[in-house]
């Protein structure tokens, strides 16, 4: 092991990721840890992208841009990949693992497919339609996040910091 290690290689931090991290100011975007005024190192290197509409649903970029593409056939390649990256940025925010996985299950009662096939207008107009429906994603996800954190700080006050304090 000499020499650096090429970070590159780390997509989950870098790459794609690191636009969405970069967004968010490296704040989970369900629970808000990372707010503090100091850039963490350690909790930065937890985060993860969460998609408010998932793969199951249509939701990743390279189903979107499939998706528009049937919607939109008039578009230039040009103008539908910009407007795939938007609705992408839209759908895409920063989480920490815990809140990662505590939604990964979630699914909205609206695909990411049937949002665009099912919204008529202009581009522009779609654009507005996803960010309205990907807001009330947002607000649902961050509501069960903050159900969930409730309980396990509880649990965790009591079951796991004695312990922890005990062995340090």
């Amino acid at each position: 092991m000499n020499g650096t290690y090429d970070y590159r290689s780390c997509e989950s931090l870098f790459g794609y990721a690191a636009s969405v991290h970069i967004r968010s100011g490296g704040i989970c975007q369900l629970c808000g840890c990372g707010d503090g005024k100091q850039v963490d190192f350690d909790l930065w290197r937890q985060m993860t992208v969460e998609h408010l509409i998932g793969e199951s649903q249509g939701g990743y970029l390279h189903q979107i841009k499939r998706t528009l593409l049937k919607r939109f056939p008039e578009l230039s390649s040009d103008k539908l990949e910009e407007l795939s990256e938007r609705i992408d940025e839209l759908n895409t925010v920063t989480a920490c693992s815990f809140c990662n996985s505590s939604t990964s299950r979630y699914q909205h009662e609206i695909s990411m497919t049937e949002l665009i096939d099912n919204t008529e207008g202009t581009p522009d107009a779609l654009t507005e339609s996803v960010k309205k429906e990907l807001d009330v994603i947002l607000k649902k996800k961050r509501s069960i996040i903050q159900w969930k954190l409730s309980s396990i700080r509880k649990a965790f006050e009591k079951e796991i910091r004695p312990v922890l304090e005990q062995v340090r």
